[in-house]
């Protein structure tokens, strides 16, 4: 209190000293209390700036000026201090008036930095994007911090949806070059953080290269959240380790972090969550399942949800559960998978890519100032516009006979497949005809899934749709494809479903429908389809979960050789 009532004081001390000079031309420009408040929060103290800036009504400030200042220093001051932020109304008086004021760069660039972080927390990442892009595009070159700081939020926003490349770590490395310019402790310690919890996923060497160079850092500035979020950054790299000792590393690390009380309430679950793995990699699941029972399993994100699952998918290796342990693990991948196709990374990509373009092109008009110039674009861009509409009429009318001829193919290929499906049921043994015919079918399907997908190369979910909508194969009144496909893979390979599902009864009915299809040998992309899958990394994910299942974790390949007849 004493603290924050000095600050008060001083700033009405400041405005009355100032006041004679109100009018004269030294006067300040802004209120003396915002540019002390703005001093406040360059010192790192962001709680007593939001106290000295709650007591000013900005809209009583005289000068529009002042009002916008005030903006953005509550907006700020706001963010840091975690005040529930329900609307971009303040942010946007900032925002509006520095962007026709060219003599303030600097705030300008605050203005969009604070812009994305409130569209942010009210839910709208993409959105987020092109406003953190804008303040690094304005932003002065000697203005370190400031551009740190954007690059540093692009680097977070992809980190946030488990985004993780080569170009997100250089973004964050460009970060940390910029806060090392203005020897920013607080803020090179969080970069070299985020850094090696990137490098987790591609290179472990670097991780750690840059995790211990965080935790010298963090111990130094007695920093206990990073320090405690590098040691589980560190645990992660330890504990799939095949070495029991690196493993009891990383159990003792966690330990250590959960027994401290200063340990960040949001990192309390991960240090559970690896206490348990690793006592359970170590045999002790009474242990694990101490700290197990600890974690809030409802508010785990995305990433610790899949970590949840594996812990219990240890302790049912422990207790010798094959069936609890293959439940868990394949729980962990489903939620892996599905963060693999997220939209969300695509979106953010094609968000970043859409505003550089925007730039490029901004930049592009800019020298089109002569009326002439202008006059002969807008000539050449009629004509190319006229250009790609017959273009597009044109392709437009070949794909609607591409798509008629599709349905065609469909139609054939439902009516055969009831008819396949009857005579199966009138025959217990499959003649050749009966095989033939069966084969024919799967070339027809084979050849309507590589025609959709060469008309819709570019954009996988207009020809999922597209294929959906011609041909529901998913359907139950529609089994019988399914059903022939089984027998006919039967036929050809000694009953190496039927066998299948007797050794192994836990094989699912996705299961069965994947094996086969990988017996006809069909390409990737009609087996993605056949499946619904959006990606290729869900069929070849399929492909592994399916050896594994048949007891053949090396190559599904080599457990189709034991049935064929051909080579038998």
């Amino acid at each position: 209190m004493n603290k924050n009532l000095f600050f008060i004081l001083t700033a009405l001390a400041m405005l009355v000293g100032l006041l004679p000079g109100c009018h004269g031309g030294g006067a300040p420009r802004y209120d003396a209390r915002l540019v002390l408040a703005d001093s406040v929060l360059r010192s790192n103290d962001p709680d007593s700036a939001l106290q000295l800036l709650t007591t000013i009504d900005g809209a009583k400030l005289p000068s529009a000026g002042d009002r916008a200042y005030h903006a953005l220093l509550l907006t700020q001051a706001q963010y840091r201090c975690y005040v529930d932020i329900t609307s971009d109304s303040t942010i946007n008086v900032a925002l509006d008036y520095y962007k026709h004021h060219e003599g303030e760069r600097e705030k300008l660039t605050r203005s969009y930095i604070y812009k994305g972080a409130v569209t942010e927390v009210l839910g709208d990442p993409e959105g987020a994007m092109p406003y953190y892009k804008q303040a690094v595009s304005v932003a002065a070159p000697d203005d370190h911090f400031n551009l740190g700081y954007a690059l540093l939020r692009v680097g977070c926003l992809y980190r946030s949806y488990l985004v993780s490349d080569s170009a997100d770590v250089v973004t964050i490395k460009r970060a940390l070059h910029n806060f090392e310019q203005v020897h920013d402790s607080v803020y090179i310690l969080n970069c070299l953080s985020t850094i090696g919890s990137c490098y987790a996923y591609t290179n472990d060497d670097s991780a750690m290269v840059y995790l211990e160079r965080a935790d010298r850092l963090a111990k130094v500035l007695g920093n206990k959240y990073l320090d405690a979020t590098n040691m589980g950054y560190m645990a992660d790299l330890k504990m799939f380790s095949p070495d029991p000792s690196t493993v009891i590393q990383a159990k003792n690390m966690v330990l250590a972090t959960l027994a401290d009380a200063d340990c960040p309430y949001d990192e309390h679950d991960h240090m559970l969550l690896i206490a348990a793995f690793t006592l359970s990699r170590l045999n002790k699941a009474d242990s694990a399942m101490l700290y197990l029972n600890q974690v809030d399993k409802d508010s785990l994100n995305n990433g610790l949800r899949i970590l949840y699952n594996r812990c219990h998918a240890e302790l049912a290796r422990c207790h010798g559960d094959a069936n609890q342990y293959q439940y868990y693990y394949n729980r962990a991948d489903d939620i892996s998978d599905s963060l693999l196709s997220n939209n969300m990374q695509r979106q953010l990509r094609d968000v970043e890519a859409k505003y550089d373009n925007e730039v490029l092109r901004n930049k592009s008009l800019t020298y089109k100032n002569n009326w002439i110039i202008s006059l002969l674009a807008t000539a050449l861009f009629v004509g190319i516009l006229l250009t790609a509409i017959m273009a597009m009429r044109f392709r437009l009318a070949q794909r609607h006979r591409q798509i008629e001829e599709s349905e065609m193919i469909i139609e054939q290929l439902q009516s055969d497949a009831k008819t396949l499906a009857t005579q199966l049921n009138k025959h217990q043994t499959m003649s050749d005809e009966l095989k033939q015919a069966i084969q024919d079918q799967i070339e027809l399907f084979t050849h309507l899934v590589e025609l959709q997908v060469t008309n819709y190369a570019n954009s996988p979910s207009h020809f999922s749709k597209t294929f959906a909508r011609s041909y529901s194969y998913k359907q139950s009144d529609n089994g019988s494809f399914w059903k022939s496909l089984r027998a006919y893979v039967n036929a050809r390979y000694n009953n190496i479903i039927d066998e299948s599902l007797a050794v192994f009864p836990s094989l699912s009915e996705t299961d069965i429908n994947y094996l086969s299809l990988y017996c006809c040998n069909l390409p990737t992309s009609v087996i993605m389809a056949c499946m619904g899958y959006k990606e290729a990394h869900s069929a070849y994910n399929k492909k592994r979960r399916v050896a594994e299942a048949l007891g053949s974790p090396d190559s599904l390949d080599d457990y189709i050789k034991m049935y064929n007849s051909e080579e038998n």
